[in-house]
């Protein structure tokens, strides 16, 4: 069962969608702002982290990229939601912070669901390809 983080204040929302992602047999941690997130993050080894854009621009993306270069694996999956509706600046920001991911939250479920398994198995074989050249560097 794949770990997901899931950084969210809306209280709400972080319930639905966690209940969501449980029913599809993942086991997810919630936070419900950054400094538990980032601490969860550490402690907990998640697979993919899911994160509320809205919190990121309360503490700025250059902190937040700060915060996640230097406390998590820079190759863990990142996925941004957003409530926006213009996502075309918050996008270019994203990218900045190491994620080419940003869902609107409109978009539903289960096109999330839909990117959350494509990032997890892209990472997969990220992993599969490294451990393959180290064998070779060997």
């Amino acid at each position: 069962m794949k770990n997901i983080l899931f950084v969210e204040n809306d209280r709400i929302y972080r319930h639905i969608f966690s209940d969501f992602l449980r029913n599809n047999y993942y086991h997810v941690i919630e936070a419900k702002n950054n400094f538990v997130g980032m601490h969860l993050a550490q402690e907990q080894y998640p697979d993919l982290i899911i994160y509320s854009l809205e919190m990121v621009e309360e503490i700025g993306y250059q902190n937040f990229h700060y915060m996640y270069k230097s406390l998590i694996d820079s190759q863990l999956p990142l996925i941004f939601l957003t409530d926006k509706q213009d996502t075309c600046f918050s996008g270019k920001k994203v990218r900045q912070v190491g994620s080419s991911i940003l869902l609107q939250k409109t978009v539903g479920f289960k096109m999330i669901l839909l990117e959350i398994q494509v990032q997890l198995e892209k990472n997969r074989c990220r992993k599969f390809l490294h451990s393959i050249l180290d064998d070779i560097a060997e």
